[in-house]
């Protein structure tokens, strides 16, 4: 299965039906959607946990199960702020911490669905908190590239999900640096920042978040 929705912002070329690219192959580029995913209100699947009941939006195949740790449905707290009512929404409540886990979700089904077993980030906190949870989750094995300064709180949680760190000395360009090579000598990297796929829960946050 081709995603010709989503393409090479460089040369034009489609994301390819093998694999988990992080890059295009042919020019080096990033990869894009071509246009705004859409969202149907009628398509909507109520029994699904989550932010799986915005699947339809997703592009993944209508037969894989959701993965899934309770991440969504996080409560709008109302306060005056300056004088204006604003809505603050509770994303710590998601089941590691931090928004990421909405993406963290969907790339780890697209992981699944083309038979990923092994992956490796980088992050300097809390998207790699976010993808070993899910990769535990799952039963994918992850090794998440950090700055070695970052935070012991954050090192701990990522290593209480079962996935390995490897600490890297110097900036956080460094670290991306360092994953990237991993990618390219055939890891699959797993990049909250890089991978289209990660951003297919979009529409759901959107949504949900228009319709409180």
């Amino acid at each position: 299965m081709t995603y010709p929705s989503v393409f090479c912002s460089n040369c034009g070329n489609d994301y390819p039906k093998d694999g988990i690219p992080y890059c295009c192959s042919i020019c080096g580029g990033l990869f894009d959607f071509r246009s705004g995913l859409q969202f149907d209100p009628t398509q909507m699947e109520r029994s699904q946990p989550g932010i799986w009941r915005f699947r339809h939006t997703f592009g993944l195949p209508p037969d894989l199960a959701p993965v899934s740790l309770g991440e969504g449905n996080t409560p709008l707290l109302w306060a005056e702020v300056l004088g204006r009512r604003i809505a603050f929404k509770c994303e710590f409540l998601n089941p590691s911490g931090s928004f990421k886990d909405r993406g963290s979700a969907v790339i780890t089904a697209w992981l699944i669905s083309r038979g990923v077993t092994e992956v490796v980030e980088d992050s300097s906190g809390n998207a790699g908190a976010s993808l070993a949870a899910y990769a535990a989750r799952a039963g994918i094995k992850a090794r998440i590239f950090i700055p070695e300064s970052a935070s012991g709180p954050k090192r701990r949680q990522i290593e209480a999900y079962g996935a390995e760190l490897v600490p890297i000395p110097g900036s956080r360009s460094d670290v991306t640096k360092a994953v990237r090579n991993a990618a390219d000598g055939g890891s699959v990297y797993a990049s909250h920042a890089y991978i289209p796929f990660i951003f297919l829960d979009m529409p759901a946050r959107l949504t949900r978040f228009l319709n409180r």
